[in-house]
Order: C-alpha cells, then structure tokens, then sequence
C-alpha cells in the first residue's frame, strides 16, 4: 500500500513536471507533401519556449515560412505545410520548469513516401555492349525491386542480366532486348506496389554521314538538291547548315526546303556558293558526325554575237576572213568551244579552213579562219560553246559575191520530135541570186545575139519557172514545143548577178529505139517469162514492147502481137530491166518470138527469132496445213474437224476440183484405214478448206484430200484425232430422240376435244344427279292430317323395352314408335 502511494505521487509530481505535446505518441506517421501540426504545453509549473527539428534548428516564428511555429496563451504550435523526407526525424519541444531547469519532450515523426520511380520510359541500349537500364525507386519504408521482360512480364533471371543499384544492367545487349521492361517495386510494410515500364531500344551510333549530290549538282536557275546519308539506331535526324552554323531551314520564300536527309534549294545563282554542313544525329547519339560540302553553282554558257562577213571574191588576188566566237558568260568548269557545220558535223582542218584554240583557255575563245577564201566556203558555221550546265551556239555567216558557175545537168544535146513537149533545165550557183533567162539563138536583123524567150510572148514556150534550191543553188527549167525550124538551134541558159554564167543546149530531132537484148527466157507450162533490158532510147522515153510470137511448125501463119507498157521506176531506163510476160500458151510446145521497143521517135530495131519450148503439164502440187509437222492434227471439237490447205503450184492446168475422203484409222501411228473409205466430198477449186462433221469422240481418222487438174490428181493425206466427248454433246445426241418422240405424240386438237368432252360429261352427270335429289325431296314433303297425329306403339322385342323417342315433325313434337320387329320361333 506504501508502495502505491509512492508511485502516485512520483506520476503526479511528473505530471505537473512536464510538458505535453499533442498528438500525442512518440512516433508518428504522415503522408509526404501533406500538412501537419502539433501543439506543445507547459504545466502550472512550467513553460514552453519553442521547437526544434531534426536537423537541431531552433524553429521561428514566421508565418510565411513552410516550418513556422504559433504561440498561443499557454501552448505553442509547430505548423509544417508540404511534408518532405527533410522533416522526418526527432521532433523536440522545449521548456522550463519553476526551478529554472530546462525541460524537453520529443516524438519521431516519420514520412510515408509513395512509391516514386526516377527514370527515363524510353531508353536506349547499343547492340553488342554492356548497357544498365535505369530505375531508381524511392519509398518510404524501402521498397523491394524486382525485374521483368515483354508484355507477358516474364521474370529476369539468368547470367544475361544481373541487378545493381541503379537499376537492370544486361551484360550483352541483343535484338531480342529490343523490348520492354518492368521495374516493379514492393513496399511489404504497407502492401503498395508499382509496375514502370521501360522500352527499351537497340541503338548505333550514327554513322559518319555523306553528302552526295547529283552530276551537275547546282545549275544557275534550276533545283539542287543535297542528299546527306548516314545509317544508325533509331535512324538518325538531320540539321543542314549554311556557312558557320547558320541553321537553314523553311522559310516564307521556298528557297530552301528540307524534308528528312534531303536539302533542295531552288533557283541557285551564284549567291548560293558556299559550305553547307549536314548534322546527322539519333536519340541515342544527340553529338552525332557532321560532313562538308561545297556547292559551286554551274552557269551556262553565253556566246558573244558573231558580225556577218560579206565579200567580194577574186580569183587573182587571195582573201582572208576570220569569225572569233567568245564566251561572255559561264562557268569554265568542263568548258568546250567547237565549231561545227549547221547538220552538228565538226568542221575539219582542210581546203582552206583553220580553227585556232591557242586562247581558249586564257581568253575562252576560238577563232574559224579561212585562208584563202574559196566559192565553197558560202554559208554558216555554228560556234558551239558546252559545260556541265548547258550548250549555247552562235551564227557566223560567210556571205561571197562569185560568178554564177554552171552545176547541171550535164549534157549539151536534147532530143525531141516536132510538136512534143521538151524540158530543158539548168542549175547555177550563185551569190548574189541570179536573173536567169533562156535565150533562143537564132541571130536575126532584131536580135543579132538571139531572142530573150517569155512565157505567151514567143511561140512554143510552154512555161518557165526559176527557184532556189539551197542556199546558192538555183534552178531554172524551160518547157518548149519545137517546130521543124527549130531543130539544130542552140538554147543557152544565161545567169546574170551581175556577172554572167551561162549554158548551152542543142536541140537535135529524136531517134527511134535500138535493138531490145534479151538476157533471159524463161518457159512455163502454159507460158513464158522474158527478161529484156532496155535499149538506147533515141532520146526519147521509151512507152511500149511489141512482142510477135508463134508456132514454130507453122511459119507461115500470121504471129500473134503482144504489147506490153514499159515500167519505168527511176530516171535511168537503160538500167530498168522489165520481164515480159506471154501466157495462154499449149504445153510442150514450141514457139518463136521477136520483140523491138517503141518511142514516140518511131518504131525500134527488131530483135532476131528466138526459140522456146512450153514445159509439160503436172499434177497439182498442194500441202496439207499444220500445227506441227511432227506431230497429229488435233480437231478442237469432239465430233467435228477443220481441214486447211494450200496450192503451192496449179501444176501449169487450171485445177478442176477438189475431194475430201476420210476413214477411221486402223493404227496409232500408221496411215491405213480400219474400214470403208466416206463417199468423196466435192469442193470447189476456190476454197482451200472443208469442215468435216458426224465424227465420234476421241477417235483417230485418216482425211485424204484429192486435188485435179488436166494431168491428174495430187493426193496428201493427214491423221487427226478428235477431242473426248463433252457434256453438250449428250444434249446434242438427244435432240432427235426428243423431236421423234414429240412426233409420235397426238394433236394438241385432239387433247383439247378429249378434255373438253369429259368437262362435259362431268356436267351432265352432275345436273342428273341433283334433279334426282329435288324430285326425292318433294315426295317426302307431301303430308295429310292423319301424319300430325300420334299413335302410341309398344314393341317388344326378346322381352326388352324400348324408350320412346320424341321427334319434330313439320315443327310439332311427336311420339314416333320404332317399328316392331318380326321374332321367329323355330
């Protein structure tokens, strides 16, 4: 009993010793980023002072502060707002007491930080390397850190991977690594657990890029375009850069456009000279490489303008002349000057033609220099000037002043017949152009040096035209009718520019043709083939062959006279040969023949009697039309077959007619006929086909075509194979059963008149049987006053009674007795 009162007083002088702090409880546990608060009181014999922290600093009173402390009339409070893992520890509250002595009290306040995971979602792993996945937990109590692979969160085990504590490190990374992970975290004391998912990507450094450009790469006014390529994991980003790291990019004017690896700029000239620099880069290598390339912006060539040279040639004195084609403007890289003919042919070193290069690459010109100056030298030459950019050319004309010179034709003597058209032409070059006239040299008392010919001034001038054929060429052609006094006269050709060229031509009567040679006689069966060349004309264009042939045993009967055109394909008759064809000839005959030609001069030479000798007649020659040569004609039907030939010769007689025969074939592979042969199928001699019908299915037949003439008969044979049976020709072989039996059938008459007469009959026996049904119906309906009485009837039959039963009749009730039956005792 002492003892307890001593413990009392010792708790009660404690009670009134020390301070009290609420909440109560010496450990506390808080949710982080919460507030909390906490009040500290003194006793009647002691008093609080203040607060402390973990960190052993004295708390003051600001109320603007996160930590802060509120005095009150007897207490004072400890306010922390957004708890941090900074404010877990020891909380002290001091005081003291009346004696002077200081007094504390204390609780632990501990943080409960959530589970918080630190790191990147995505991260990135090179192939082939040592590479540690991070992920760092932070919760409060420890969390417990375990690893997991793919969607199905396979757990991570095994000597490719290994924990360490900043997270997952594998030890060789694969392609299969190229997947996601799982940081999973486990705080058992307050059962929370988290899964963070971590992707991870299988990386490269990039690669040292490459800038390549197209072959010219930048042509003044046209597009460039930069392609810079480099490979890596994730495929590497580009940044393009003009100079010293001036980014380029889209802008308001589409100068420059990126898109990916590819910079384009449009419309270079020379202001976009330059470095230009490519940044390759990935997410796993942000440093990336960077490559250089300089631009140089091609531009096309320009030509100076050549002045035109015109002179004045003389023969006896040597002239000079020289063009100088100079570059303006262009780029000199693959630089070219060449002069060249107007057709792009070079123009060579030759006849007086120089071309001097000594300043193309000093000054970019050359120069064409003819020395000395030459009549072929007229004309224009192109300066041609090309680099990688473009071509551009440039005209030097050399005019020259020369005497018209005669080019052609060159002949002196034309030859006519009086009142026939003749054409006289003559060509001249000439610079200046020319007057070209044609001059009628027949000297008289008005014209001592001939007469000027004019188109309906001078009698037999047709007509005379005068053009330009190139350009010094000219051409001038005269159409006259000559009359006998014309003959012997010279007509000249006069050029004037105003220096004079001129031609002369003699006009002489045609002669008629010379002797046809004969270089080939041909004979056929009921003809002959003569192979003639032409003979000299006369001057004049031959028109016809006479050819008289006949018997060669009968001499004194009149020839038979053939003319045939001549066939004129070129300006030079002498080499048109022509043959000469005479058919409807007798077989194994012999002929003579003479041929001669004829012009409008006359009638020519005649050839000497020539002999031939018709061939005999043949048998037609024909073939039979195949697929392959070597192989059976397939028919492509099961019960018909085409067959096709060709008549490669009549055999000299006119073929007559044409067979077709076919049979079934006895063997596989052999020509003979397994039975008898059809009935031959005449064919007129213009068809060379026949189609053969009512043939069975998938079965071998032999076809023999027969073709006559007056020799005889030529016959080919051909084995053919039809196709199996198909099902159409099941319906095909039933339509004539089906029309025989319909046939056999009756008249749709006859069936109509028999359904007709049993509807009639129907009637009939109908109507009967309802009059038969009135008539029963009306006896029974007759009644008198004894049938509305009733009699009462009692029948016994075998010692039964019978109930009465009541019936209606005519609408009144009555007793109507069964009738009696008849018993019979034997």
């Amino acid at each position: 009993m002492f003892s307890i009162l001593v413990l009392v007083a010792l708790f009660l002088s404690q009670v009134h010793g020390d301070l009290i702090i609420k909440p109560s409880g010496t450990s506390l546990t808080r949710d982080q980023y919460k507030s909390f608060v906490a009040s500290c009181s003194g006793q009647s014999n002691s008093r609080v002072i203040g607060w402390r922290s973990p960190q052993q600093r004295d708390i003051p009173e600001n109320e603007h502060d996160r930590v802060t402390i509120e005095r009150q009339s007897n207490e004072i409070r400890l306010r922390i707002r957004n708890l941090t893992t900074e404010d877990q520890g020891t909380w002290e509250c001091m005081g003291v007491d009346s004696t002077g002595q200081h007094t504390r009290r204390s609780f632990q306040l501990m943080i409960k930080v959530p589970i918080t995971f630190h790191g990147e979602s995505v991260q990135y792993a090179a192939l082939d390397e040592a590479v540690t996945i991070k992920c760092h937990v932070q919760a409060t109590p420890a969390a417990e850190v375990t690893w997991f692979k793919g969607q199905d969160k396979t757990r991570i085990d095994g000597p490719y991977y290994s924990r360490v504590s900043e997270g997952l490190r594998i030890n060789r990374v694969q392609m299969s690594d190229n997947e996601t992970f799982w940081c999973r975290a486990d705080v058992l004391e307050t059962g929370e657990s988290r899964d963070f998912p971590i992707t991870v990507v299988i990386s490269k450094s990039v690669t040292e890029p490459r800038i390549t450009c197209a072959n010219p790469c930048a042509i003044e006014k046209k597009t460039a375009t930069l392609v810079c390529e480099a490979t890596g994991l994730p495929p590497p980003k580009f940044a393009w850069y003009y100079g010293s790291d001036s980014p380029v990019g889209a802008s308001e004017v589409p100068k420059f456009v990126v898109r990916g690896n590819q910079l384009t700029i449009n419309y270079v000239d020379e202001t976009d000279n330059g470095k230009y620099s490519c940044h390759a880069y990935n997410e796993y290598d942000n440093k990336g490489h960077r490559a250089e390339y300089n631009l140089n912006v091609i531009v096309p060539p320009r030509l100076s303008p050549i002045p035109p040279v015109e002179i004045n040639l003389d023969e006896h004195h040597p002239q000079r002349v020289s063009f100088v084609c100079r570059v303006e403007r262009g780029s000199s890289e693959s630089l070219s000057l060449e002069w060249q003919y107007l057709n792009n042919t070079p123009i060579q070193i030759t006849n007086g033609i120089f071309i001097d290069k000594a300043q193309l690459e000093a000054h970019k010109l050359i120069e064409l220099r003819f020395d000395p100056v030459r009549r072929e030298h007229f004309g224009n030459y192109s300066c041609v000037a090309k680099n990688l950019a473009d071509s551009s050319y440039s005209i030097a004309s050399l005019y020259i002043q020369f005497q018209p010179v005669f080019v052609g034709p060159d002949i002196n003597i034309v030859s006519t017949i009086p009142n026939y058209r003749v054409v006289m032409r003559c060509q001249f070059e000439s610079y200046p152009p020319p007057q070209i006239q044609w001059i009628k040299m027949s000297r008289t008392v008005q014209d001592p040096e001939g007469r000027v010919l004019a188109v309906d001034v001078d009698n037999g001038v047709n007509d005379i035209t005068t053009k330009q054929l190139g350009s010094t060429l000219f051409e001038s052609v005269l159409s006259y009718t000559p009359n006998e006094h014309d003959f012997g006269l010279s007509f000249e050709c006069r050029a004037l520019n105003p220096r004079v060229g001129r031609h002369s031509y003699t006009l002489q009567r045609a002669e008629p043709p010379k002797k046809i040679r004969i270089t080939e006689v041909k004979p056929l069966t009921n003809g002959v083939e003569i192979l003639v060349q032409p003979p000299e004309t006369g001057g004049l264009p031959l028109t016809e062959y006479i050819v008289k042939y006949s018997l060669t045993d009968k001499a004194d009967e009149q020839p038979q006279t053939l003319t045939i055109p001549v066939q004129t394909s070129s300006d030079d008759q002498q080499q048109n040969s022509q043959v000469l064809k005479i058919e409807k000839l007798k077989p194994s005959t012999s002929y003579r023949f003479t041929i001669f030609a004829k012009s409008r001069a006359g009638t020519g030479q005649q050839t000497g009697p020539s002999t031939f000798r018709t061939l005999d007649r043949q048998i037609p020659d024909f073939k039979i039309v195949k697929i392959d040569e070597n192989k059976n004609e397939t028919c492509f039907n099961d019960r018909s077959c085409l067959i096709k030939w060709s008549i490669e010769s009549d055999g000299g007689a006119p073929i007559i007619r044409t067979e077709v025969l076919y049979a079934k074939a006895k063997a596989e592979n052999s020509f003979e006929t397994d039975g008898p042969i059809s009935t031959p199928v005449p064919i007129d001699p213009s068809i060379s086909e026949y189609e053969i019908h009512d043939l069975k299915p998938a079965t071998n037949y032999i076809v023999i075509v027969k073709i006559y003439n007056e020799a005889g008969a030529a016959e080919q044979k051909l084995r053919i194979t039809t196709l199996k049976e198909k099902s159409g020709s099941m319906t095909a072989t039933m339509n004539p059963l089906i029309k025989r039996y319909r046939q056999n059938q009756p008249s749709k008459w006859v069936i109509i008149g028999i359904v007709l007469g049993i509807i009639l009959f129907a009637i009939a026996f109908v109507a009967v049987c309802v009059i038969i049904r009135v008539h029963r119906l009306g006896g029974k309906n007759k009644t008198t006053d004894s049938d509305n009485q009733t009699t009462p009837m009692m029948t016994a039959t075998n010692g039964e009674n019978n109930s009465q039963q009541n019936e209606y009749t005519n609408g009144h009730p009555s007793k109507k007795p069964k009738k009696k039956k008849a018993t019979t005792s034997v």
